[in-house]
């Protein structure tokens, strides 16, 4: 019995390998599936900032770039997206960068940036900073349309 020990250990290390392998490959395939580039996204995103914004109505000088992929944690679709909206207050807070990112073709989530003139190496999102200060804006007035 002790000399088929060896044996069963290789074959049980063996067959680790290769379902982790499967694993791995499995994961990829999930990844790359939700790598999808967003087509009509506009509509997802607006309906998010109509509810993340304290004040939606008087938005100004609103600008977005077209998805492009950005390596985030994986490959990602992102758009970068500027606005200057108001407070709680009613007070305009300036111009503010922000990164859409999207999965599956569709809006997930909506990452801070900071103000557009905040200044390089401050942190863990300078990389995404210097990524929306190169992208190319186009006007974006269906987010200053915006009500309530």
């Amino acid at each position: 019995m002790l000399r088929s020990f060896p044996a069963l250990m290789l074959i049980a290390v063996a067959a680790a390998g290769c379902a982790n392998r499967y694993e791995l490959e499995y994961e990829r395939k999930l990844i790359e599936s939700q790598n999808v580039k967003p087509e009509n996204f506009k509509p997802d995103l607006l309906a998010f900032l109509r509810t993340y914004l304290n004040n939606p109505e008087g938005v100004r000088d609103a600008a977005l770039s077209e998805p492009q992929k950005l390596m985030l944690d994986t490959e990602r679709y992102a758009a970068c997206l500027r606005y200057n909206s108001k407070n709680s207050a009613g007070r305009y807070t300036g111009l503010n960068n922000h990164l859409a990112v999207f999965i599956s073709g569709k809006f997930d989530q909506l990452v801070e940036l900071g103000p557009v003139t905040r200044g390089a190496g401050e942190g863990a999102l300078q990389p995404l900073r210097e990524y929306c200060n190169k992208a190319s804006y186009q006007p974006f007035p269906e987010l200053q349309q915006l009500r309530r």
